[in-house]
Parts: C-alpha cells; structure tokens; sequence
C-alpha cells in the first residue's frame, strides 16, 4: 500500500531507526527485568503497527496498550508478546482476554470480581498512589487483600506516578514508599512503577518491570534534565502564498493580528484541524532550514499566517515547506509556547497528518501504509 503524499497538505516524517535508537538507549538504562513499550492511542498517533513491528525486532517483548482493539492489533504484529490493556476490561467478556492471550489491568473491586467469576485469568491489577484516576484507592486494597483473587493470576502490580514529568519530585520517594507498602499484604507479583522519566532519574523505581512511551518517541518529559534520545517525528506544512502586506493590514479573522510596519506573510496549509494549537495565536514560530518565523494572527482550521519578511530571497515560496517542529525546532519549544505538554502536540497532529516512514534498512519490519517509496 502507498503513502499518498500531497503536496498541499502538512507531512509527519517517522524515522523508525531512531524509534530503534531510543529503544535501545532505555534499554540501557533500566536496570530491572521487563521494559515495556507504551503503545496506547495508536502510539500516540505514530501508527502502531510500524512502531511495533521496529520495537518488536529490537527485542520488545511487552506492550502496552489502550484497549482491547488495540491489544488485539499488537497481537497481530507480535504473537508472542506478553500484551496489557490498561483501561481492563472496559465491558468486554474476560473470555475476549483469554482468547487472545491479553493481560487486562484490572481497576476497581467490581472488575475484580467479574474476572474473578469468569475463572481463571491472567491480569493485572492496578492501584491508586495519588493520581486519583483509576485503581484500586487505599481501602480496597485492603478489601481485596482480605477476600482474596480467586483463581485470577496477578502478572503484576501496577501503579502510575501522579507526575510524568517529574517522578523523582513533590513527594517522589513518597509513591515509592506508599506503592510497597500498599502491595505488602498482596500476593507476590511483579512491580510496575516506572515510566519514561523515571528510567532515567530515580533507578530505585525501575523494580520489576517499567512502562515507557515518551522516551521511545524522543519527547523529553524531564525539564530538570536533557535526555539522550532522539526525536522520532517531524512536521513540515506546505507554504500556500506569499503577500507584502502594508502596515496596518489585518491578519486573520476579525484583526487578530495588524501589521505595524510593511511585512512579507506566507500562509501555511496547516491548522487546528491538523492538531496545530490554537493557543499559538500570535505566539510562536515555525523554521525555514535556521530561520524563524514568528506566527501572526490565529490558527484557523487549516491554514496558518506567519512573518517571513527579512528572510533570504527565494527561501520562501509556494511550494516550499516550513518546519513546524523537527530538527531546527524541536516539539517540546512549538508545545511550551501553547502552554501545553509536548506529547498533547504530537499526539493530536499525529492523528491527522499524513505520515511517511522512513528506515536506513528495508529489510526491518515497516508497517503496512509504508511503502518501498517511504524509505530512504
């Protein structure tokens, strides 16, 4: 199948080697037994099937997944990879999990009990520290520990540290404390605190097994530290026109932007409806090669207006691409700006854009959708 490719429309490069690179660099770092791949929403919207299949032939064993479509998706690609679904199991029959060897995590006594009844069943089981979202809150571990699991084998015990970008911060030895002490009583299984940023800064937390997306990715989710990984992702949107404009000349709707001085504007084929941030109204900048160019006026649904006056002659033009985040900007800078974590960027223009892989070695598993033309 061919990567339809218009000239139009903004473009997501996915360089599948660094997705393997930053692999390996975790790999490196955990020092405890089982390192999962966080492959939940599509892989934040990198497509899941050629994440997997590169991670898989690096040696990835683990996934980790939104639900049981997607589950069922990384069996497809991974038969032998041990797979947990982290919403459980969400109305399905725990005969859905059985068939197709999945691992629901388990997040409340009532889901505990419909697995328990179904009979035997591989799960895991998922406990509340802090984040106040799903798992099994103080009290119910201690319900769960007086009644028993029945004929449920526990893979694991899981739990999600109330910060992603800062375990190690505001009551981090707190969590890990608070996590032993909650699975004391338990039955012994393995122990799963750790994500990205905790592979890198609190090895106390790697235990038994670790649950990383970000770090796979390249985003840096550490601002205390710079990573030693690599983005995965780039984004380029199509220049559409260029205008000199005269000072006092609106840009966007309703004035949102007025030229104080004569200025050269290229609008972009990008917008909202391409997961750009609308927050980036007059904030902001995209890249031409080391040229910046500030954004002016608002994001509308798919077109974007930014200054380009000043910037070398033929540098800009119709048909030339801008670089929204890559190699002269990265997506952690465009996402500040918007106020907003870098992984809310890339998972929302992700999801819509067009994507072409590429992969230094065209024997490595590439996705369906990824075509011999994708490849360097």
């Amino acid at each position: 199948m061919s990567v339809a490719l218009h000239a139009d429309a903004p473009l997501m490069e996915i360089d599948l080697d660094r997705l393997a690179g930053n692999w390996r660099t975790v790999r490196g770092r955990y020092t405890g037994v089982d390192l999962g791949a966080v492959v939940k929403c599509d892989a934040y919207g990198l497509g899941l099937e050629p994440v997997v299949a590169t991670l898989s032939a690096q040696g990835c064993g683990q996934y980790w997944t939104l639900d049981a479509d997607e589950a069922r998706r990384v069996r497809a690609c991974a038969p032998e990879a041990e797979i947990f679904v982290l919403t459980g199991l969400c109305g399905a029959s725990p005969q859905v999990f059985r068939d197709a060897r999945l691992i629901p995590v388990l997040n409340s006594l009532d889901e505990i009990a419909r697995a328990r009844d179904s009979g035997a069943l591989t799960v895991a089981i998922a406990l509340d520290t802090g984040l106040g979202r799903l798992g099994l809150r103080p009290e119910a571990v201690r319900d769960l520990a007086a009644h028993g699991l029945g004929g449920l084998r526990v893979r694991a015990w899981v739990t999600q540290p109330a910060s992603f970008s800062a375990p190690e911060g505001g009551g981090g030895q707190d969590l890990y404390t608070r996590f032993l002490g909650l699975i004391e009583p338990l039955p012994q299984a393995a122990r799963s605190l750790a994500i990205s940023a905790s592979v890198f800064s609190r090895p106390e937390h790697h235990l038994d097994m670790a649950r990383v997306g970000s770090a796979l990715y390249g985003v840096d989710t550490s601002p205390a530290r710079t990573l030693p990984l690599r983005p995965v992702a780039s984004l380029h949107a199509p220049v559409l026109r260029v205008a000199d404009l005269p000072a006092g000349a609106g840009v966007g709707y309703d004035g949102q932007y007025r030229c104080p001085k004569p200025m050269r504007v290229a609008t972009l084929g990008i917008g909202y409806a391409h997961g750009l941030p609308y927050a980036l109204m007059n904030r902001g900048a995209v890249r031409f090669g080391a040229h910046a160019a500030p954004i002016v006026g608002g994001v509308s649904m798919g077109l974007t207006s930014v200054d380009v006056t000043g910037l070398p002659d033929g540098l800009v033009a119709p048909g030339a691409r801008a670089e929204i985040f890559g190699g002269h900007q990265r997506l952690e800078a465009l996402a500040a700006e918007a106020g907003l974590p870098a992984n809310v960027v890339l998972s929302a223009t992700a999801a819509v854009c067009r994507k072409r892989y590429h992969a230094s070695r065209p024997g490595r598993p590439v996705a369906a959708g990824a075509s011999e033309e994708s490849l360097p």
